[in-house]
């Protein structure tokens, strides 16, 4: 049986793209890592490249188990 992850926003599948961009769940830690980078939205690769220490803190602060439901 295969399952996807819904996002507990209630918005769409718990993708890489649907947390980093879209998700209301996590407006807060978005807008903390936008003001440190200053630039927004950012390629997901310049994300790991150009702002990993900023990047690390945004994912630090997700409680996945509270961002996950599943369908």
């Amino acid at each position: 049986m295969s399952e996807e992850a819904t996002c507990s926003c209630g918005d769409e599948y718990q993708s890489m793209d649907h947390l980093l961009f879209q998700c209301t769940n996590l407006s807060a830690q978005r807008e903390v890592i936008q003001q440190q980078i200053g630039t927004w939205p950012v390629r997901k690769e310049d994300l790991v490249s150009k702002y990993q220490r900023e990047f690390s803190a945004f994912v630090n602060a997700i409680d996945f188990d509270d961002t996950q439901q599943t369908a």
